[in-house]
């Protein structure tokens, strides 16, 4: 019998919140599962942000070497897309491109399962026919909509319910090589009323649904064995007390700014592109088709990374001196280099130590993550040289 994977992703929850749901007996079947299977905690990508953070999950590649940059970013090479003030905003009608703007040579798990998948809200939907998501017709369209628009999100976990068991039904039917289906109520949840609120258990007791009914449904046919299901989140959810206008910022200092939602009109100095609730990509000289390396801008730019870096909100400043050479700024902390030579990174302080972490040379990526995990910073030298090496990506980097 050919065996079959399930993908559950339980968006925006955080481990500590599962572990308290999986002690107190909120969710049986994810204890159970996590009992006979296994639990581990590891790091989300950079930027952490729904659609960005699914590229990993589908592609096994970190969002900037796979074209996705985050939520939100400027396309240089695009001339032809003024409408759209050559940018990308997967909040709204383009989120569907986010499928689209992938490089040519990535191929998700739904290309590689071929006819045998099914999706409900994977996002990254490269290789899955719109006849096999579940979420598919203009109802759905009208209802995430207006539940996105209106901020109902106790209308969203119903909602949500009812897909799910959409989702249980076809995959009882069809029986995929692949499913995977995300659960956006946890992290609307958390948004709304905080990690640990009465609402993200209720919206995470759909996803203990879904796997008890997979379970159920797999065993009676004789199919448990052979099928493996991972749930997963995309990333955690920090609290957001105060707010900056990093666009309104820098008009104060005389730029013509292109951000959204305003991105149609001429002559704009510099683009914003806020990629999530604590990360902002900042695109300078926008005539340009190509990144330029920081060592060729910063004569007329080294101005405007001092003023971001003396902003209250502004934690970590990334700029991409050369090739395989970052620099990471901390207003605190001082600065260091990030250096990546193929597989092989080393983590140089210049005048301080912005990510908090013993120097090292010529370190794997695995030894990177064993080393920072439990750290400030986990795992952040790897995901600032992906980030900040992708062509797509600002030429200043902003981490809240």
């Amino acid at each position: 019998m050919a065996r079959s994977l399930v993908i559950l992703v339980a968006d925006g929850l955080r481990p500590d919140v599962l572990e308290r749901a999986l002690a107190s007996g909120q969710v049986p079947a994810l204890a159970e599962l996590a009992e006979r299977g296994g639990r581990y905690e590891i790091v989300t990508s950079f930027p952490s942000v729904t659609g960005a953070a699914y590229v990993p999950i589908l592609t096994g590649l970190h969002p900037g070497r796979a074209g996705v940059p985050g939520l939100r970013w400027f396309d240089r090479t695009d001339r032809t897309a003024f409408w759209r003030g050559y940018s990308r905003s997967y909040v709204g009608p383009q989120l569907g491109r986010l499928a689209h703007d992938l490089y040519p040579g990535v191929r998700t798990l739904f290309e590689i399962a071929g006819e045998r998948s099914l999706g409900l809200f994977a996002l990254v939907t490269r290789g899955l026919p719109r006849r096999l998501r579940v979420e598919r017709g203009l109802g759905s369209a009208w209802r995430a909509a207006t539940s996105f628009l209106s901020g109902n999100v106790a209308g969203w976990i119903a909602w949500e319910r009812r897909l799910a068991a959409d989702f249980v039904d076809k995959v009882r039917r069809s029986k995929p090589t692949l499913a995977v289906a995300a659960f956006q109520g946890t992290d609307k949840a958390a948004h709304l009323a905080g990690s640990d609120s009465h609402m993200v258990l209720d919206a995470l007791r759909t996803v203990d649904w879904v796997v008890a009914s997979l379970r159920r449904d797999t065993e009676r046919d004789g199919r448990w064995r052979d099928t493996s299901i991972w749930v997963v989140s995309d990333h955690g959810h920090a609290g957001v007390e105060h707010h900056d206008d990093l666009a309104r910022g820098l008009a104060d200092h005389g730029l013509a700014v292109l951000s959204h939602p305003w991105t149609l009109g001429w002559r704009r100095d510099v683009a914003v592109m806020v990629s999530g609730n604590a990360m902002a990509h900042v695109y300078v000289e926008l005539e340009r088709r190509e990144r330029l390396p920081w060592d060729r801008l910063s004569g007329r730019w080294e101005w405007l990374a001092s003023a971001l870096l003396e902003r209250p909100s502004v934690d970590l400043l990334v700029v991409q001196r050369a090739p395989g050479i970052s620099e990471v700024r901390s207003p605190r902390l001082g600065k260091a280099l990030v250096v990546r030579r193929g597989s092989r990174l080393s983590y140089r302080p210049l005048d301080g130590n912005p990510l908090e972490t013993d120097p090292f040379e010529d370190a794997s990526v695995e030894e990177v993550f064993l080393r920072t995990f439990r750290g400030t910073y986990p795992d952040a030298p790897l995901q600032i040289a992906e980030l900040a090496g992708s062509e797509r990506a600002g030429d200043l980097i902003l981490s809240a």
